[in-house]
């Protein structure tokens, strides 16, 4: 999901198949040291805490910061936003989040805002910005901006083309071929990126690598597999996983399925452990306020922060999608949420700041 446009297709088609290939795991390497990438006990808290438009962080960010780790009376370890192929590496905004000793996260969103109606982009098609990446039209831009990353020296996480099995994103494989050559080309353009990085010495920057779980609007077609979309484990330092109870219906009308934490992850998780031993992270998620058969978003808060402790033994981050948007997804959208959510992380396995 995004923070300023997105638009779900009006297809309702189940989640997609999460079988690995065994062709992808014969060409992998060993993956990136959990120790040099994660290098903490339990799962560090993180969040998106800011509103419209997501792309910078406001000039009081580090206010905001503060105040949400006081409302949840905790830390955070990291903090995510959503700049795009338009914008220049955000030296300020990480020196920013780095005096309060709090990890970047980019959500590094190819497309340029100003220039492309993102939201009448066809379901099927072709993203003529993803070839041009291929044909090297964009090398000065991102040799830049991974000089830039480079030069902040500190570790953050880049999380590129993420979400890319859904149906929304103008990068996903959807978008750029599906069953002819989609996920493949998703492939070719994260790993040139990444090469790209890695020319110029960026090793402080860590690559999220994040499908989205469950959803009505991802289709099941074979080519649509997760391990498809595999770069293969020397491209990739975090497996990411975004997903969502939007119980009981979206913003545009749609009715919306009930899922718990393990609805939303359990299946997703298992594929990822068969991609490669790294860290999982929970790039985005969250929940409305709801009932349910007498369960509410208190009880849903409840049951992830217990499920992750206890059952997912592999997340090592999570990160709760604090806005007011498309539905109310803050964790205090209500007192008794709010209450839940302080408890739960109270438990000293959920950590802070990476100290």
């Amino acid at each position: 999901m995004k923070t300023k446009l997105i638009v779900f297709s009006s297809v309702l088609l189940a989640f997609t198949s999460c079988t690995t290939n065994p062709k992808v795991e014969e060409t992998q390497t060993k993956p990136t040291s959990v120790d040099s990438v994660a290098n903490w006990d339990g799962c560090m808290l993180s969040a998106y805490v800011f509103q419209e438009d997501g792309r910078h962080l406001p000039e009081n960010a580090a206010e905001i910061v503060s105040d949400f780790e006081t409302l949840v009376d905790h830390k955070l370890g990291s903090v995510m936003w959503y700049p795009t192929f338009a914008d220049s590496f955000p030296t300020a905004e990480c020196n920013t989040l780095k005096e309060q000793n709090v990890i970047p996260h980019l959500t590094w969103e190819l497309f340029f805002p100003d220039s492309v109606d993102y939201n009448t982009m066809p379901l099927e098609g072709t993203y003529e910005l993803m070839d041009q990446v291929l044909e090297g039209q964009h090398d000065t831009y991102i040799e830049q901006f991974a000089a830039d990353a480079k030069a902040f020296e500190e570790k953050l996480h880049v999380r590129f083309l993420h979400e890319f099995n859904g149906n929304w994103y103008l990068w996903g494989g959807r978008k750029n071929g599906a069953e002819n050559g989609g996920p493949q080309k998703v492939v070719a353009v994260w790993k040139y990126v990444v090469d790209k990085f890695r020319a110029v010495g960026a090793d402080n920057v860590k690559w999220v690598w994040n499908p989205h779980g469950p959803s009505i609007d991802i289709t099941t077609d074979a080519w649509n597999s997760l391990a498809n979309y595999w770069p293969g484990s020397d491209y990739v330092d975090w497996i990411g996983m975004d997903a969502y109870n939007w119980y009981p219906k979206d913003p545009w009308g749609g009715e919306r399925p009930y899922r718990d934490f393990d609805n939303c992850f359990r299946e997703l998780y298992d594929a990822c452990l068969e991609l490669g031993d790294h860290p999982i992270m929970i790039a985005e998620f969250g929940t409305p306020e709801f009932d349910y058969e007498g369960v509410n978003k208190a009880d849903w808060i409840n049951d992830a922060l217990s499920k992750i402790k206890n059952e997912y033994p592999k997340i090592k981050l999570l990160l709760w999608f604090h806005i007011n948007k498309e539905l109310d997804w803050r964790v205090n959208s209500s007192e008794e949420a709010l209450k839940a959510f302080k408890e739960g992380v109270k438990d000293p396995y959920f950590i802070g700041k990476n100290e």
